[in-house]
């Protein structure tokens, strides 16, 4: 009895000066009145060791998983409930080490009590059983129990998405890399895809075992399979969580707005000027709004070439810095939009040639820009459509959504070559107009007998009506192409908006909260005054009386010259026609 009050001694001793971790440290803090409760429990055999944290210390919880688990999900809120429970006691027996199996039930259960709410309750065991019973009994009976055939990643793709994304699955599926065995993300992802009656039922400590039971017991190539399987069933949610903002630079709301403001501009003219030669046909007089149009048509031709040529100049930019396929689809058909609204412009000022008073150089630097945009667009087209799909990260992703919502790359890009084609048509009977402007000359002469033959009249009148029949054909051609290319223009002009807008709305639909192409800035405001000349004349000659200025003079009397020299030429040519013929000239 002195050998064990000694060993007691020794033990409170011990307990008070030697603690060497934290359950060591807490049983040194403990009061007097604890210490005379634990010398009161003298006929313990279980009180038997000299060091009580050492005992704690020896307690296997997951010996017998069997008892383990049942005790762990019977376990209160608070504490670990009491020793007069037998499945408390039958659990404390089953962790206790071998030396105390002939251990009374009332000495376990006294030493459970203990254990919950005595001296020993703040050792911190409680927290160290959970998480052995997690790790070594639940963790691996749930691994048992769960498959890789019993996930499903498709029952919440936003986490599956998610998941794939912190892999780099941007691009399509790839090899399964066995460097992320660590990667947390896992986590959120194998939860995700757990059965449903089983997210409810298991901790994040048992979360962690089964991922890595989960990533060591299933091979790579399983592992693969089930995520090529996840990534076309959760495809479209993975552009979801992207974050994708846009580029306002191409298709900000100012430079939507700004492609808008363009293709009614254009449209207004169409109309006006069409309307103007029904009414002219018919001898109606000529609107004031068809003369503000022609007016402002100097500076509406001028911002619709450097617009054009401003996008066509930026697209190299975009061609080797771009990583996007939202922004491909963007640039290309803002491009042809800005072309077409070109050409159907173009069309409608030749109709203006005589009117503009422009030198010749004018037409010629003109001509030249259209032909520099019309080149660099072709060449810019062709890269793109080589391009690989494989240098956009977001193509795989995005392609599939707007097919679903009616886009069509074919239609599209054969739109574009469509107005090549209409170019090259242009070219060829503007050359056939060329070779023919010879007629132009006999049309006058024929018209008032001038220079007509008193011998040779056959050849004199095959001569004249080959270049006149030839004339004639290519003016016939060339007001048939003029129209021809301003109905094409203007339908595929109007294409290419309507698609350029609705192509932004899935985006910003995809994009959610992220999306920054609707936000107005320095740009979005630039962008609106593109077209602020052509309709500040325009408005102004609607809105303001008319009043003759000093460029309407000269015009006029310009006008009046030509006229007058005209006349005079004809009464010539009319009183030489008419004049008695020489006998010798006979």
């Amino acid at each position: 009895m002195k050998v064990f009050n000694r060993a007691l001694g020794l033990l409170c001793l011990f307990s008070l000066t030697h603690a060497t971790n934290a359950i060591a440290v807490k049983l040194s803090q403990v009061s007097t009145a604890t210490k005379l409760s634990l010398e009161t429990r003298a006929d313990m055999n279980l009180t038997a060791l000299t060091n009580v944290t050492a005992l704690i210390q020896e307690l296997d919880f997951t010996n017998d998983c069997t008892v383990s688990i049942p005790w762990y999900k019977n376990l209160p809120n608070n504490g670990a409930g009491f020793g007069n429970d037998t499945l408390n006691v039958e659990f404390l027996r089953t962790a206790l080490p071998p030396q105390y199996e002939d251990a009374t039930d009332a000495e376990v259960a006294a030493f459970y009590n203990e254990l919950s709410f005595g001296a020993l309750s703040d050792s911190g065991w409680i927290g160290t059983a959970k998480d052995d019973i997690e790790t070594g009994c639940i963790a691996p009976q749930f691994e048992r129990q769960i498959s890789l055939s019993n996930l499903n990643a498709t029952q919440n793709c936003t986490a599956t998405a998610i998941f794939l994304s912190s892999l780099g699955w941007l691009a399509g599926p790839q090899s399964y890399n066995t460097d992320s065995y660590n990667d947390s993300a896992w986590l959120g992802f194998l939860y995700a895809a757990l059965p449903p009656q089983d997210q409810n039922n298991i901790t994040q400590l048992e979360l962690f075992v089964y991922r890595n039971f989960f990533l060591t017991d299933a091979n790579t190539q399983s592992i693969t399979t089930f995520l090529d399987d996840s990534y076309y069933s959760c495809q479209k949610d993975i552009c979801m969580v992207q974050g994708y903002t846009g580029n306002p630079d191409i298709s900000g709301i100012g430079v939507m707005i700004s492609y808008s403001v363009e293709a009614v501009l254009v449209t207004l003219y169409f109309a006006v000027i069409n309307l103007r030669i029904f009414m002219k046909a018919a001898g109606g007089s000529t609107s004031k709004i068809h003369e503000g149009l022609k007016k402002s048509s100097d500076g509406l031709l001028n911002g619709a070439l450097f617009f054009s040529l401003s996008i066509s100049s930026a697209g190299w930019v975009s061609f080797h810095s771009g990583r996007s396929y939202y922004e491909k689809l963007v640039f290309t058909s803002a491009n042809i939009l800005a072309l077409s609204a070109l050409f159907a412009l173009f069309a409608f000022i030749v109709m203006f040639a005589k009117e503009r008073y422009l030198k010749k150089g004018d037409y010629i630097i003109e001509g030249t820009l259209l032909g520099v945009i019309l080149l660099e667009s072709t060449v810019q087209y062709i890269v793109y459509l080589r391009e690989p799909t494989e240098k956009y990260q977001d193509y795989e992703c995005l392609h599939a959504q707007f097919l679903d919502k009616g886009y069509r790359p074919t239609v599209f890009e054969a739109l574009f070559f469509l107005l090549l084609g209409l170019s090259i048509l242009a070219g060829i009977v503007a050359l056939l107009l060329s070779l023919t402007s010879k007629g132009k000359e006999y049309t006058r002469t024929f018209a008032v007998g001038s220079d007509r033959p008193t011998s040779d009249s056959a050849a004199w009148l095959s001569k004249r009506y080959y270049w006149l029949i030839w004339y004639w054909i290519a003016t016939l051609c060339a007001d048939f192409t003029r129209v021809l290319i301003q109905v094409i223009a203007l339908v595929v002009m109007w294409v290419e908006l309507i698609y350029l807008w609705r192509i932004r709305h899935i985006m910003s639909n995809i994009a959610g909260n992220t999306w920054s192409e609707g936000a107005w800035g320095f740009g979005q405001i630039l962008a609106l005054f593109v077209w602020l000349p052509p309709v500040l004349d325009l408005v102004m000659w609607l809105a303001l009386p008319r009043k003759i200025s000093l460029v309407d003079m000269i015009e006029t009397d310009e006008k009046t010259t030509v006229d007058e020299n005209t006349t005079v030429n004809e009464k010539k040519a009319v009183e030489e026609s008419s004049a008695p013929v020489n006998e010798n000239e006979k």
